[in-house]
């Protein structure tokens, strides 16, 4: 019994690991659209700049979903 209940919570772990993971890179490639001069010639303006802010905002909603996880879980 002890022994699936640690597999469970190595699993939540390696999960929220992840998910934090992916709300940075969310928000590092937003960045990378709004403000980086590195895709101008394969995406247009318009595109490039909704693209950014809808994955900016994506990536901060899901940070704040994996600290209210985190925290939730130490009360």
């Amino acid at each position: 019994m002890d022994s699936d209940d640690t597999k469970e919570k190595v699993q939540k772990l390696g999960f929220l690991i992840f998910e934090s993971v992916m709300a940075f890179a969310y928000i590092a490639f937003g960045y990378v659209l709004l403000f980086t001069p590195l895709l101008n010639d394969r995406i247009q303006g318009g595109l490039r700049i909704g693209l950014g802010v809808i994955l900016g905002l994506y990536g901060l909603f899901r940070v704040y979903q994996a600290y209210r996880k985190i925290t939730l879980k130490n009360e």
